[in-house]
């Protein structure tokens, strides 16, 4: 019999020595809010406080963006010594929460986890109660129907859109209307194209381009009487031509002899070297050209009744 109480003794002391680790520190958490009752948008306060060994780590719930129904505007964690028990502390959690939807919401519980050394606690938090009320309580008039709306004055805004259109139209069409007007006062009476031709001619040889050695600017006005009289005279569109547009163009002239739309084309190929790349003609081949201009307008120049048809339209 004294045995077995020995025993029995023996296997107590043990069972309670396995059982030390459950119970190798104390926490104690608690949580809760500054403000139980808010109103829609306010913020408030909600804390975990956990007290523990002073060397146990405390694992605090984190949160990024939202609690339950709450946001978080701001997350902070401290520990506390002073003024607690010798060998313990507080750890504390603080949230920023708000939210903008009203209604009774309960913060869940939250777990929190200590270890000191090997050991380790696990405990968790009570729900907190949050109440959040609208800041109307649903009887206040609508603005609209507590007043008589005002009468506004202005015009509806398409109206003012259509006014700057209609001015910026009529702005527009007054300046083409008026440019038309002074540019036909200030416009010399264009001159027949043979009579053009002629007096352009004129004024070309008393320049004296050829006598300076200047053949590349006498070519190029060259060029160009010949080619604007043929345009004019015979109603063909071959001022700004290439060579390879001119020599389709020229092709199809009616009422131009075969020689001379092919000299209109060889005066271009002759010349461009000479207008671009400031080669030199011979004299004699300068001396064709000019005489050629004489002979294109002397050949093909209106007859009387032609001229005198001209002038009619022009008046």
């Amino acid at each position: 019999m004294y045995r077995f109480s020995h025993f029995f003794a023996a296997f107590i002391i043990w069972t309670a020595f396995c059982a030390v680790p459950a119970l190798a520190f104390d926490v104690s958490v608690k949580a809760n809010v500054d403000n139980a009752q808010v109103f829609v948008g306010d913020m408030f306060n909600y804390e975990i406080q956990v007290t523990a060994p002073e060397n146990a780590i405390v694992d605090l719930p984190s949160f990024v963006g939202n609690l339950g129904s709450f946001e978080v505007k701001e997350m902070k964690n401290e520990k506390v010594v002073e003024g607690m028990p010798k060998g313990t502390a507080k750890f504390v959690w603080y949230a920023t929460l708000n939210t903008f939807v009203s209604g009774d919401f309960l913060i869940a519980p939250q777990q929190v986890n200590a270890v000191v050394g090997s050991d380790t606690v696990k405990v968790n938090t009570d729900p907190v109660a949050v109440k959040v009320s609208t800041r109307t309580t649903g009887e206040e008039d609508d603005i609209l129907e507590a007043e008589d709306p005002l009468d506004d004055p202005r015009l509806p805004q398409w109206i003012y859109v259509l006014l700057i259109v209609v001015g910026v139209a009529l702005l527009v069409f007054l300046g083409w209307f008026l440019h038309k007007k002074f540019a036909k006062k200030g416009e010399a009476p264009r001159l027949p194209p043979y009579e053009e031709a002629v007096l352009a001619l004129k004024e070309l040889r008393q320049k004296n381009y050829l006598a300076e050695g200047n053949q590349g600017d006498y070519f190029m006005a060259l060029g160009f009487i010949a080619r604007r009289y043929i345009e004019r005279r015979f109603e063909v569109d071959i001022l700004d031509a290439t060579v390879a547009e001119l020599k389709q163009r020229m092709a199809h002239v009616a009422g131009l002899p075969q020689a001379y739309k092919e000299s209109v084309v060889t005066l271009a190929v002759e010349t461009e070297p000479v207008k671009f790349a400031k080669m030199k003609l011979e004299g004699e081949r300068c001396r064709f050209w000019d005489e050629w201009a004489d002979r294109l307008l002397e050949d093909t120049k209106p007859t009387p009744e032609e001229q005198q048809a001209a002038r009619a339209q022009n008046k």
